[in-house]
């Protein structure tokens, strides 16, 4: 933890019992990127006070010693409804709605996911281990979707000739991976300039394709291998299962996908199930290909 980090966070504690000495029946949360030892020379406060009555304040900002509180007051029984979301993994091919669901209110799970509650001179996390866990699930699961769309994208724009276009998703793409893998490793969405503190390797070891024309797609395999690994991660292969091969797939941009009625592999609008032991056995076989 940096010296703007500690220094912010005595100044959330010294708020936050100013706010609960006058509302004695509220909770104050810190929420966001310095709830997690993170800030910046120029990074706000991000505090909540959960109560309700007419007593309590509006939602809103000002300066205490040059470091800028924002604070958002909300009813607890929002913050339940909000919660109530962490309550399972459900993701089913037919059957999407909760998931959408979740992923329009990803940042303010993530909110969630990140909070200390101040209590007595000491910040302690506002979930428990299982809603934690389960926020992992989701946020992996999210983070799937949106490799999956751009790797839509990227197959899109080479078959194209499009290269500097697929270029500049690859890079992206290379983000989301990170990303992806800081969830599964335990770790809230936090805002993207923060993946270099996260990462045990950084995405630029995920090297861009020497040629976009090469037809076998092995410059795509780390991609396939980590989002694998991530989701594996989440949901461990346990059991004896069917040890069927992977059906081939011809064309490359195949990702792995897991829903509550299985895994799979996907390409755009294909779709492919494979048995949880083949899924594992493939992605072996991507980590020895990748050395």
């Amino acid at each position: 933890m940096n010296e703007s980090a500690r220094h912010r966070l005595r100044i959330a504690g010294q708020v936050a019992g100013e706010l609960l000495t006058v509302h004695k029946d509220a909770e104050v949360w810190i929420e966001g990127a310095l709830a997690c030892g993170f800030a910046h020379a120029a990074s706000d406060v991000d505090l909540r006070l959960v109560g309700e009555g007419p007593e309590l304040p509006k939602s809103g900002s000002w300066l205490v010693d040059g470091v800028r509180i924002d604070l958002q007051v909300s009813a607890p029984q929002e913050m339940e409804h909000l919660r109530a979301l962490l309550g399972r993994f459900d993701i089913w091919q037919d059957d999407l709605a909760l998931f959408r669901r979740v992923r329009r209110r990803l940042p303010e799970l993530t909110c969630l996911r990140t909070a200390l509650s101040f209590d007595d001179g000491q910040w302690s996390p506002v979930l428990d281990a299982a809603e934690a866990g389960r926020y992992r699930e989701w946020a992996v699961a999210d983070r799937a979707e949106v490799v999956a769309s751009l790797t839509e994208d990227m197959i899109g724009l080479i078959e194209d000739g499009l290269y500097a276009s697929a270029e500049l998703v690859w890079q992206r793409l290379a983000v989301m991976l990170a990303s992806a893998e800081c969830a599964a490793a335990g770790h809230p969405l936090l805002g993207e300039k923060w993946l270099p503190l996260l990462t045990v390797q950084p995405w630029s070891s995920v090297s861009r394709p020497a040629n976009w024309q090469d037809k076998n797609w092995q410059w795509f395999r780390p991609v396939q291998h980590g989002l694998a690994r991530a989701l594996l991660s989440c949901h461990p292969v346990t059991g004896a299962q069917n040890a069927t091969p992977v059906p081939p797939t011809d064309g490359g941009g195949w990702l792995p996908q897991f829903y509550s009625d299985g895994w799979f592999l996907r390409r755009g609008d294909q779709r492919i199930p494979v048995t949880g032991d083949a899924l594992s056995d493939w992605t072996h076989q991507l980590g020895s290909a990748t050395g």
